[in-house]
């Protein structure tokens, strides 16, 4: 039994060698809303406006790395739209299983005093910013130590009330897996969206 532990250990050790001495690697990452119940239809209506990609980082199609053994790096990057384009139509597959029926909103200004300018059709306009929204992978030999940052404020424009509301929720949880699996960690990732968009609009 010793002897073929070693032996597993010695094609893990070669495994990592040569992926770290491989060319960067970019995997594609699917950001969307995961769908639960869709709740029957109601007579409302939410305005969306887009929400705006605040992150500091210089790539925006860039939302995660992976530090491979050695020094190589690979990159996660978004797959079709950007990101503030998927967490808007993240925001908008919530409300759409809420049963409201969704239209896109340009042209409100984030002041209360702008909800007076917005059609009156409208029960509520939502707007915000996204903050953080970031993975970062470190690969050793066997296992992988994964950090999540999803941080996403709103705006929540409450017509009738002619209020607005600004709720901020943040999630950073870690992981820690054998090997390194794209697909697990787009998962993890859109898990993580979907309760921080269902906490900003309880």
């Amino acid at each position: 039994m010793k002897g073929k532990a070693i032996i597993v250990l010695m094609i893990f050790s070669f495994l990592a060698a040569f992926s770290g001495c491989a060319g960067t690697k970019i995997y594609l990452m699917d950001v969307k809303y995961i769908p639960e119940k869709k709740a029957p239809p109601t007579s409302k209506t939410v305005g969306i406006c887009p929400f705006e990609d605040m992150r500091k980082e210089k790539g925006k199609e860039t939302i995660g790395l992976r530090h491979r053994p050695g020094k190589t790096i690979d990159f996660l990057n978004l797959k079709g739209l950007s990101l503030s384009e998927s967490v808007t139509q993240a925001v908008k597959d919530y409300f759409i299983e809420k049963g409201f029926e969704v239209t896109d909103c340009n042209g409100w200004d984030k002041t209360a005093e702008g909800l007076d300018r917005l059609p009156k059709d409208l029960s509520l306009v939502i707007g915000g910013k996204i903050d953080s929204f970031m993975v970062e992978a470190k690969s050793g030999v066997t296992i992988t130590n994964i950090q999540y940052s999803v941080k996403i404020e709103a705006l929540i424009g409450r017509i009738g009330e002619r209020k607005v509301v600004i709720r901020t929720i943040e999630s950073a949880p870690r992981g820690k897996k054998m090997g390194f699996d794209p697909d697990k960690v787009n998962a993890e990732l859109n898990n993580i969206l979907t309760e921080v968009i269902q906490k900003l609009f309880k």
